[in-house]
């Protein structure tokens, strides 16, 4: 865990078809042990988004800025003593920029509730996995949320599949399902939250198929050559889907929450 840097290609396929690519990406990738052998394909991913008073991280995604980030809390479980990761993702022109860092839940539920805005917080080593390991990506993470004010925001949750590179970090292909988007309560407890209400599509004017999955291609420098016969084969069209911002704007459809401009807002409704 720590710094990678990649380009993400997004594509919105019906379930059936998303089953067939993942034939078709198991000739070149092996799947994750993550994986699972459930009945739902892929193992479920929970994270917490942070935004500021005003929305400024959601604004970004939503206008389609080239350059942008997140600040997010991922976790897989309600296991409390399981770690949590703090997450900066940045998207500088058309390269992906992740840092990471492991925490615990403890940390986290700390620095939640008792750090900004009421007062100034720095980071404490302790509660990081491995001492001081990825003290650079900690502290980056809430200089940002310090500074911005972010807090909380919504959970957005899913299953993902995983097939990997066995040589290359960066070569991958994910599946999301089941994309859903949940309250958060304030607490700074992380747990597997309830289902809420699913996404809506880019531009942010349908809701997101019944049966949707977000397949990324994930590669640095240059995409493999079976990458853009596996586009050609099954047709597919690059969507520009931010999950987050998605489950941001189909929660203000739902209970008319201002994130957006009021004339912008009354466009779609």
């Amino acid at each position: 865990m720590g710094h990678s840097a990649r380009f993400e290609l997004k594509y919105v396929v019906e379930a059936s078809r998303a089953v067939a690519v993942a034939d078709f990406v198991s000739s070149y990738l092996r799947p994750s042990e993550h994986n699972g052998n459930g009945p739902i394909r892929g193992h479920p991913v929970i994270s917490l988004y942070l935004d500021t008073p005003d929305w400024f991280f959601f604004r970004q995604a939503y206008n389609g800025h080239k350059n942008r980030m997140k600040l997010r809390i991922r976790f897989y479980d309600n296991e409390w003593k399981r770690p949590a990761f703090l997450e900066v993702k940045r998207r500088v022109s058309e390269v992906i920029c992740k840092d990471r860092a492991m925490i615990s839940r403890e940390g986290v539920r700390q620095i939640l509730t008792q750090g900004w805005p009421h007062h100034p917080f720095w980071t404490d080593a302790t509660h990081l996995a491995h001492g001081k390991r990825r003290l650079d990506v900690s502290d980056d993470f809430w200089g940002f949320a310090n500074t911005s004010k972010a807090t909380g925001a919504i959970f957005v949750s899913y299953y993902r599949e995983i097939y990997e590179s066995e040589h290359d970090e960066e070569l991958r292909v994910t599946f999301d399902r089941y994309i859903h988007g949940s309250h958060y309560d304030g607490s700074g407890r992380l747990e597997v939250p309830k289902r809420g209400w699913r996404p809506y599509l880019p531009p942010y004017l349908s809701p997101f198929p019944e049966d949707g999955v977000i397949l990324e291609l994930k590669f640095d420098n240059q995409a493999p050559r079976w990458m853009f016969d596996l586009v050609k084969i099954f047709n597919l069209r690059q969507t520009p889907v931010c999950k987050y911002a998605a489950c941001i704007y189909a929660q203000q459809l739902q209970w008319r929450r201002r994130v957006l401009p009021e004339q912008e807002l009354d466009l779609v409704l």
